[in-house]
């Protein structure tokens, strides 16, 4: 392999800085708190500039089952080593993108058969697509940083239909391109068409599914119907997997994306069908307290005491208030002292509806 351009003891540094920040937000099934062995050699190898051992690892990936003992994904550890350095914060971010698109395209004309350069380069080009945007509100962005926001994706896009004949065998290659699709306001409909066409791919490519709920949330171009609708389709596509299990994790990623502690006040969630979703990977997938957490913390908030005051018990010192929600702190405090009360103690306690009242304008 020709010896990369890239400085590498650079690049090591700023790895070194960010293999910490791994985050949970796709896959609901690890805790912040923890870290993975297959990101950080994934990590290691890139800032090392060693693409022999990235395409191995990559390659293994695409084919077969890859799910862990707690439900989760290798291939989606494996992303999160290589966002640790595409996305690593730097002081001057500018000339470190421009480095990391120059070996990337360096990595894809010396590997033109392998989908993952091609999926690497494109993904520099959303990363400094999103230096442009930030991740403040639309109204604070300049009209020429959105420019170049909008500028970064279509290469990107152009680069992957460019490249569509190898790229697109690759399920990484679709999560890319709904990233991609989601910024440039692609509709819905067109971002299903790639979900589906790298389903078919790699049917265990489950982030896929993750990735499809943003641009269906009310924020996006969604309402809470459609987002149900999406929610039962993905349970029933992936039932002989997990069960109902899809169901409990979709929700509750749109708790963490959007609804927050008002998931049952705003949505169409229905709590029974949510129970039996965690209940299902519970027994499909038993090691993984991180999924007791969020359990436990969506049967408070549909006020399901017996079943909260359970999965505490359960958890005894495996509770990890990282995944309590927004305020963590505050909210598993609350609900702790209301697992602790006598039933009809608390003057504003009432059940929740079966399903959640969505807002009649979203509907």
């Amino acid at each position: 392999m020709p010896t990369s351009r890239f400085p590498r003891a650079q690049l090591r540094r700023l790895a070194a800085c960010t293999v910490a920040a791994i985050t949970c937000a796709a896959l609901p099934s690890l805790s912040r708190a923890e870290t993975d062995a297959l990101t950080e050699k994934t990590t290691q190898a890139f800032s090392n500039g060693d693409f022999a051992a990235l395409e191995k690892e990559n390659e293994r990936l695409k084919h077969g089952k890859h799910i862990r003992p707690d439900g989760g994904s290798d291939l989606e550890y494996f992303r999160r080593g290589l966002d640790q350095v595409i996305g690593a914060q730097t002081e001057h971010s500018e000339p470190y993108l421009r480095e990391l698109e120059a070996l990337t395209l360096q990595w894809a004309t010396e590997h033109p058969e392998s989908s993952l350069a091609h999926i690497l380069h494109a993904e520099v080009l959303v990363t400094h697509a999103w230096s442009y945007r930030g991740t403040g509100y639309a109204q604070d962005v300049p009209p020429a940083a959105w420019a170049d926001f909008r500028k970064y994706l279509q290469r990107a896009s152009q680069y992957l239909q460019n490249h569509a004949d190898v790229a697109m065998t690759d399920s990484s290659a679709h999560e890319l391109l709904m990233t991609i699709g989601n910024g440039l306001d692609w509709d819905i409909e067109t971002l299903k068409a790639i979900q589906q066409d790298g389903l078919k791919r790699n049917p265990d490519d489950i982030t896929l599914y993750f990735d499809m709920l943003t641009p269906l949330l009310p924020r996006w171009h969604g309402n809470a119907r459609i987002l149900d609708n999406y929610i039962r389709e993905a349970t029933k596509q992936t039932q002989a997997m997990f069960g109902m299990g899809m169901y409990a994790r979709l929700y509750s990623a749109a708790a963490e994306k959007e609804y927050g502690h008002a998931l049952f006040e705003n949505s169409l969630v229905d709590w029974p069908t949510m129970k039996k979703g965690y209940e299902d990977m519970q027994v499909r997938f038993p090691n993984s307290p991180a999924r007791r957490n969020y359990f436990a913390l969506m049967a408070c908030l549909a006020k399901d005491r017996p079943t909260l005051v359970a999965l505490l018990a359960e958890l005894g010192n495996k509770v990890d208030v990282s995944l309590w929600g927004p305020n963590p702190e505050r909210s598993l405090e609350s609900c702790q002292r209301w697992a602790k009360e006598s039933p009809g103690e608390s003057k504003d306690e009432k059940k929740p509806e079966k399903k959640g009242r969505a807002s009649p304008a979203s509907l």
